[in-house]
């Protein structure tokens, strides 16, 4: 703060200003004299003024008038002013200045002391506003200091505690400046690579990694900088006996809020993030790689054995079904004895039954390897399920079950017969079997855009834990003692649906059967 304390003193006459100056003038004032109200003004945007002293009496803009116009101003709202005029005022004057913001009414010719004694008041006054200005601005300056100390002190103690926690972390963590070059690694890296610290900073990391990872490592990690998400790789690194181990690394961004200017957001809105840091981890996961790798290996060796065994047992029991065929026609035309016709028709269905077997592992196989190609036709679904069900009733009266199967119109579509017939055929077959001696509900439906078959029986039902699992291969919701086949009649069925764009679904609570929902696009997807 200047010591000098500022006096704007406002008179048309050079004379009256001389005369001010001389009575007021000391060392620890600065007087400030203008002979027009316009150039009073200018000079209260430069500066503040303790108190201002005007002619009441002056051409263009009078001293009412330009108190009127320093009152209004935030600034100079406040400052004391004192009017001077030439003779004795009236009351009516005294009035005005006073409704103005006048402080004090003087006449000329002036009394000095009177004046001076005035003058020192505000001056005093003045000095004790910034003396109180000052002692705010410098306790709020220490309570700056001091939450600045404080959140300081608690910057290095979360600093600290972060690692703490880093260090207690089992997996590898690291920290890494906006621009990617690592800024801390916690002590799993170095007892897992044997790297010193000295040299675990900035992009010396590369080094450890496999020579076929390293450029898609490099690459990924300033991809995953530019965009500035969370992002993870894998990757093999070293380890300090030279072996290469898979790692999962996952890094996300820190951010700290920005906030936008006044002229775009309301004040203190907050608009994006800016990084100011990244945190990541390295996980092992290589035996998880090496078991996940050996059991793709075995399901791929699986399907393939599966598919070289179905075509070749396929071939045979085609050729024996053949024969089994022409034996029962042939005797089926002469009387033969009795038990060689029930041991002839129980071969016959038993070679069917193998052969249903053999297919239903080509299907796999064939879904496995993405073989499935559907050969789409114009069909009636209900006249399909017509059939199927006139097909399977004898099958079904053999476990004394009757299908009873409902469709108000055609429900037209294009379809793969061969697969629909599948999925209708799985369907029915496995109502049969774990639904005995109870009817089979067959309904045929349609919406604007699909075609609904539903499959219900009264049977033991499927609990909640089980409705999903069923759908997939070898899985069953019954012991395999209790019940025949291999558990692929669904999978297979969901399959053929999914392939035509639509689903299946099971409704079912234990001992309340179950209903299968099946439900096709009417035209191809």
């Amino acid at each position: 703060m200047a010591s000098n304390v500022h006096i704007l003193i406002v008179d048309d006459r050079r004379e009256n200003l001389i005369a001010v100056e001389a009575v007021l003038e000391s060392p620890d004032l600065e007087l400030v004299s203008v002979t027009s109200g316009t150039e009073a003004l200018k000079q209260l945007l430069a500066r503040d003024f303790a108190v201002i002293i005007i002619d009441v009496v002056m051409p263009l803009m009078d001293g009412f008038e330009l108190a009127a116009i320093i009152k209004e101003r935030e600034r100079s709202r406040h400052t004391p002013i004192i009017f001077i005029t030439a003779g004795a005022p009236d009351i009516e004057h005294i009035y005005r200045g006073y409704s103005v913001g006048a402080v004090d009414y003087m006449t000329k010719p002036l009394d000095a002391d009177v004046l001076r004694a005035k003058v020192g008041i505000f001056v005093e006054l003045f000095r004790k506003d910034q003396r109180i200005l000052a002692q705010a601005e410098a306790l709020r300056a220490a309570e700056r200091r001091e939450r600045e100390h404080e959140l300081a002190a608690l910057r290095t103690a979360s600093e600290q505690r972060y690692r703490n926690l880093a260090e207690a972390i089992p997996q590898i963590v690291w920290t890494a400046a906006p621009d990617g070059a690592i800024t801390y690694f916690n002590q799993r890296w170095f007892e897992y690579t044997g790297q010193e610290p000295i040299d675990a900073h900035g992009w010396n990391w590369v080094g450890l990694v496999h020579p076929d990872d390293a450029d898609r490592c490099a690459t990924t990690w300033l991809d995953g900088l530019a965009a500035g998400k969370v992002f993870q790789l894998e990757c093999r690194l070293k380890r300090r006996d030279g072996a290469f181990r898979w790692h999962l690394c996952r890094a996300v961004p820190e951010l700290v809020a920005e906030r936008s200017g006044p002229e775009a957001e309301p004040l203190g809105s907050v608009t994006r993030g800016r990084i100011v840091a990244w945190l990541g981890t390295y996980t092992d996961f290589d035996d998880l790689r090496r078991a996940y790798d050996a059991a793709e290996q075995a399901v791929h060796a699986r399907d393939e054995f599966l598919s070289i065994a179905s075509h070749e047992l396929r071939t045979p029991l085609t050729t024996l079904q053949l024969r089994m065929t022409s034996l029962h026609k042939e005797f089926g035309e002469h009387v033969v004895d009795a038990r060689m016709q029930r041991q002839l028709d129980s071969s016959l269905r038993q070679s069917k039954r193998l052969i249903g077997l053999v297919d239903n592992l080509l299907d796999v196989s064939r879904i496995t390897s993405g073989q499935i190609r559907l050969q789409r036709e114009p069909l009636d679904l209900a006249e399909v399920m017509r059939e199927i069900v006139d097909r399977l009733s004898e099958t079904a009266a053999v476990t004394g079950t009757t299908l009873e199967f409902r469709s108000a119109d055609a429900v037209l579509g294009e379809w793969d017969r061969l697969r629909v017939e599948q999925i209708a055929e799985n369907l029915i077959g496995n109502a049969l079997k774990y639904a005995p001696h109870a009817p089979v509900e067959i309904t045929v439906t349609s919406t604007a855009d699909l075609a609904v078959l539903t499959v219900r029986d009264h049977g033991p039902g499927i609990s909640a834990a089980d409705r999903e699992r069923i759908f997939g291969p070898f899985e069953r919701a019954v012991p395999t003692r209790n019940y025949g086949g291999l558990g692929l009649g669904l999978y297979i069925a969901h399959q053929n649906a999914v392939a035509h764009g639509g689903t299946i679904r099971a409704i079912s609570q234990p001992g309340e059967g179950a209903t299968f929902i099946t439900e096709l696009p009417l035209r191809s997807p």
